[in-house]
């Protein structure tokens, strides 16, 4: 299985060739939702759509609740949902304070394996054909 792409014509601004370039776009397709998480994993295993739901919706609230406690959530081969905040810098010490945060935010960061998975990823061009549709 190849992860699909297409070609796009792009106006490139900077760099040593300016002018309007050609590059590969990731072609997504249909996006999974968790209704649809969970009806795959049902499909896939002895469980319940019900229960795979409970147990998928309890991992969002955990993640996003260990997040906000200003935790990591690490789900072992993914990788961790890490919180970061960005800063203003200040010349003293004592004049650091909560005002001096400017974003809070959370990153995805894949595991070491997953990381290695994702650069064995094949493409192929994607193909846009419309059955049926008469030029």
């Amino acid at each position: 299985m190849a992860i699909e792409y297409v070609k796009v014509k792009r106006n490139i601004l900077l760099g040593n060739n300016p002018g309007e370039r050609y590059v590969a776009r990731l072609f997504r397709g249909q996006d999974m939702d968790l209704d649809m998480v969970a009806e795959s994993i049902s499909n896939s295993t002895t469980l319940s759509y019900a229960d795979v739901l409970a147990v998928l919706k309890s991992l969002e609230l955990e993640i996003s609740r260990n997040v906000l406690n200003g935790s990591a959530a690490k789900l072992g081969f993914l990788g961790s949902f890490i919180p970061s905040i960005k800063a203003k810098s200040q010349e003293e010490a004592e004049k650091v304070d909560a005002n001096t945060i400017i974003r809070f935010s959370c990153r995805f960061y894949p595991s070491t394996k997953f990381k290695h998975t994702l650069k064995t990823v094949k493409f192929q061009e994607a193909n846009l054909e419309v059955k049926g549709l008469v030029e």
